[in-house]
């Protein structure tokens, strides 16, 4: 039986290793975009991750900031005069840690209380597209 195999001489037609090529071909293919698929995956986690701490500490800095019921409005520009002042933030809006990221605030008017604002904070990249958002009620003094 071993004599007839090695005595074989037709060797492989081409249309077994075309088959063998395709056969290959759609598992590499496959494979390779897996690889494609999870590297875009771990950047859109990476911005996540990098929005949530920041947003962290914004909200610290929103609750620790001294606000009054004149301030109702969305801000996009911080720490000048009349405009919220968050030490995590330049006036421009851009973090100090990381400028490739943007804080949004808004800041509205809590139905049920005349001393609570509604903060939501919102944290966007260059390209304009929210990544995190969060909110909190901060008690405001009464404006005089």
């Amino acid at each position: 039986m071993l004599m007839k195999i090695l005595k074989n001489n037709k060797g492989v037609s081409l249309i077994e290793i075309l088959g063998a090529l395709v056969i290959l071909s759609i598992i590499l293919i496959g494979f390779f975009s897996m690889f494609t698929q999870v590297a875009s995956m771990q950047n859109v986690t990476e911005e996540e991750v990098v929005a949530t701490n920041l947003i962290k500490v914004a909200l610290e800095d929103v609750q620790s900031t001294e606000l009054s019921t004149s301030t109702f409005g969305t801000y996009e520009e911080f720490n000048q005069s009349g405009l919220p002042t968050i030490p995590s933030v330049q006036q421009s809006g851009a973090f100090v840690t990381n400028e490739d990221y943007l804080l949004r605030l808004t800041l509205s008017n809590e139905e049920h209380s005349e001393q609570l604002l509604k903060a939501t904070l919102h944290v966007v990249n260059s390209d304009g597209r929210n990544l995190a958002h969060t909110y909190t009620y901060i008690e405001v003094a009464e404006d005089e």
